[in-house]
């Protein structure tokens, strides 16, 4: 298991930061790997609502993602699962004065030869996820893009 976290400041509110997270179909403006992203789930109340993503580039193509954690403007979880290996990702937001405190948590689960292989990469794929979080905080900080 290899575990991670990236924190920075986005100077938006909480609340905004949230709702454009919770929407997962937002995350191929700021992951550059993610190509498409589609809900097959809808559950009442968020948490365990689904969706299929495909990834253009990385180690696995495909993951299934399952809400496992909805805090409005304070947390969202989601576990994913792939061929290659299993992650939860959580997003944890904390309002600030001079905006929003974002901390992202990974944690990446992987047995085995692929195991290692993830224990090798962790550091690449820390700073893999360190650029698409600069990405997102530009989309907010860059004056209320369009994408938002």
């Amino acid at each position: 298991m290899a575990r991670f976290s990236n924190t920075l400041m986005i100077s938006s509110d909480a609340k905004d930061v949230f709702h454009y997270l919770a929407k997962m179909e937002n995350f191929t403006v700021w992951n550059y790997a993610v190509q498409q992203i589609t809900k097959v789930k809808s559950t009442e109340g968020i948490v365990g609502s689904k969706y299929h993503l495909l990834r253009g580039m990385g180690l696995q193509s495909f993951e299934e993602i399952v809400i496992t954690e909805y805090v409005p403007n304070e947390r969202l979880t989601f576990d994913a699962s792939g061929k290659v290996f299993s992650y939860r990702m959580a997003y944890e937001l904390e309002q600030q004065s001079q905006g929003t405190l974002l901390t992202n948590k990974a944690e990446i689960i992987s047995s085995g030869m692929k195991g290692i292989m993830i224990g090798i990469m962790k550091n690449n794929i820390k700073k893999a996820v360190n650029q698409n979080l600069h990405v997102l905080k530009s989309l907010f900080d860059n004056e209320k893009s369009e994408f938002i």
